[in-house]
Parts: C-alpha cells; sequence; structure tokens
C-alpha cells in the first residue's frame, strides 16, 4: 500500500511539472532553438558530469571514514550504478541500491551506509540552500523562496548541531533511548536502539571538526561543478542570461524540483525546474524546454553509460541488485 501511494504521488507529481513545464509551447521554435546547439559545449558537459560522479565518491569516502577505510573505486562504482538507478527506476531507487551495493563490496553494514546516505543529502540541502540565500543578493528571487531558505538552512544546521551532541555522548545517548523504549514488548526497545546505534556509527564522521570541514569544502566543490554544467548548457544554446547567476539559479531550482517523488529519470521535474529558473531570467519557454532536453539528455545518457560500464567492469548485475535493494526496504519498512 505504502508503495503504491508513493508510485501514486510521483505519477501526480510527474504529470502536474509537465504539464506546467510544457503547456502553450510552440515547438517549432523549441526545434530551432535546438538547431543552434553547440556540440562543443555539450561533449563538455558529459565531460564535467563524470566529474560530479568522481567527487561524489570522494565525498563518500569522508563521509564513512567513521565507519571503515572504503576504496575509492567500490565507493566511484556504487555511485555511478545507484545514479544509472535513478535515471531507470521509479521512487529514486538508486539511494538503496547504492548503500546496498557497496556494503556487498565492501562489508560495509548496509545500515551504516544508508545513515552516511542521509547525511549526505543534508549536507546537500545546506549547501543548495546557501547557495540560494548568495544568488538572493543579485537576483530578485519570490519572497517566499529567500524566506524558506533561511529556514531549511536553518533547521538542517540544528540537526547537524544535535547529531553532533548525540556523538558526544553516544554510548550514555543510546543507553538512555533503551531505558526509555524498555517498556516496549519482546526485543522491540532492544531493536529500536540497536537500530539508532548503528544510524549514529554511520554519520560518525561529523565528530570530528576537520572532517565536517572537508565535507563542506567537498560539498561545495560538488555543487560548483553541477551549477557549471548548467552553465555550460547556457554557453550550448547562447542564452542572454548572466551566466554565473543563471547557473546558481537553475542549480537550486532543479535540484528543489528532482527531490519531489517522480517517474524514473527526473521526467517532468526537470523540465519544470528549468522553466521556473530562466523565468526570472525573461528566458522563453520555448528557450527554456530546448535548454532543459539538451541538459536532461545529457545526464541521463552520461548516468545510464557510466553506471553499465562500472556493472560490467565488476561483473555485476542489476537485477541481483534490485532484490536485494527491495529486501532491505521491506526490511526498514
Amino acid at each position: 500500500m505504502a508503495t503504491a501511494v508513493r508510485l501514486l504521488a510521483a505519477a501526480l507529481v510527474t504529470v502536474g511539472c509537465l504539464y506546467f513545464a510544457l503547456r502553450g509551447t510552440e515547438w517549432a521554435e523549441v526545434q530551432q532553438v535546438l538547431a543552434g546547439t553547440h556540440v562543443g559545449w555539450v561533449a563538455m558537459i558529459m565531460a564535467v558530469s563524470v566529474v560530479t560522479v568522481y567527487v561524489r565518491a570522494l565525498r563518500w569516502r569522508v563521509l564513512l571514514s567513521g565507519v571503515a577505510r572504503v576504496p575509492l573505486r567500490s565507493l566511484f562504482t556504487a555511485t555511478a550504478v545507484g545514479f544509472m538507478a535513478n535515471m531507470l527506476l521509479p521512487l529514486r531507487a538508486g539511494e538503496i541500491v547504492r548503500p546496498v551495493l557497496l556494503g556487498r563490496q565492501t562489508g560495509v553494514p548496509t545500515s551504516a551506509a544508508l545513515a552516511s546516505v542521509l547525511l549526505e543529502r543534508l549536507f546537500d540541502l545546506l549547501l543548495i540552500f546557501l547557495f540560494l540565500l548568495g544568488i538572493s543578493v543579485a537576483v530578485p528571487v519570490p519572497v517566499w523562496m529567500g524566506r524558506a531558505s533561511y529556514v531549511v538552512a536553518a533547521g538542517i544546521l540544528t540537526i547537524l548541531v544535535l547529531l553532533f551532541l548525540l556523538l558526544r555522548s553516544r554510548e550514555r545517548a543510546v543507553a538512555g533511548i533503551r531505558r526509555a523504549l524498555a517498556h516496549l514488548p519482546g526485543d522491540l526497545g532492544n531493536g529500536i536502539s540497536a537500530v539508532i546505534d548503528s544510524f549514529l556509527g554511520g554519520v560518525s564522521s561529523i565528530n570530528d571538526g576537520r572532517t565536517v570541514a572537508t565535507l563542506l569544502a567537498y560539498s561545495f566543490v560538488l555543487w560548483a561543478v553541477i551549477a557549471s554544467t548548467f552553465g555550460l548548457g547556457l554557453m550550448a544554446l547562447d542564452l542572454p542570461v548572466p551566466l554565473v547567476a543563471a547557473s546558481v539559479s537553475l542549480m537550486v531550482v532543479v535540484a528543489a524540483f528532482v527531490s519531489l517523488p517522480q517517474a524514473p529519470g527526473f521526467v517532468g521535474t526537470w523540465q519544470a525546474g528549468c522553466v521556473f529558473a530562466l523565468a526570472f531570467y525573461g528566458v522563453s519557454k520555448e528557450e527554456a524546454i530546448g535548454f532543459s532536453l539538451v541538459t536532461h539528455v545529457v545526464q541521463v545518457v552520461i548516468n545510464v553509460l557510466l553506471g553499465v560500464v562500472c556493472l560490467l567492469a565488476d561483473h555485476l548485475g542489476l537485477r541481483e541488485l534490485m532484490a536485494m535493494a527491495e529486501r532491505e526496504q521491506r526490511g526498514q519498512e
């Protein structure tokens, strides 16, 4: 039932975003926009997209430093395969495939790897909203968006501080949780306590100030690289917009849209995010749709090809990985 509800929500979001992005579009004009695409800049987008996967793997190694020393190749493979799964499967299944695959390859506990992915998302959200705060100084964004960025950034910082405080007294915190749950029937309380303890182990990297600084630096580099892919897309289509401001705006808005439940491959949400962001700069819907198609197709192709290469290189099967991920999801539910 839960899966059916999520699939229905994903379908509704996808249809709604496609309607918002595509209604009233003059497709002959979109074709003219695409005809003027500079292939050289598109090739650059493809190359930089591979770099983003590498930077993600580097950051993931730091995130897991409190659990184990993990080979970079395993992290790169798991990241590439996970993003391929996001392109091909619904409900962002790659977020489960990625830690499951890493656990299979390296022996890292899946619960710890899942916790590190959650921590990764917190750092991503923090950096995205900090970028939004930065561009709001130079670009007139809606008032509600500026206020939301303050609230979300403050909320994420609060969560990170709370996690840091829990980790500083991890044993005492887990013991307190175990006592608080002792009244639950059977071993349920101990089981929940064990899950919480494993989760804290997976995010233990933020127990060190130097490591947190390193994570923030990697996150900044990662999202700067992602912003550059949008900038290259703007140059590929010769869109008359301020390059840096528009690139960051696209990065922030598209990231927000693709975080919604959706069909595989960010279909609909990617297009809606591009149309919404480029409207700030007076870009026509036809130009925005052309931009979204170029950048979207590149992301899908690169992520799928890179994932396939990694699967073949390590003699892995996606069907088997998906079965493992489904078992892991059922175990969590």
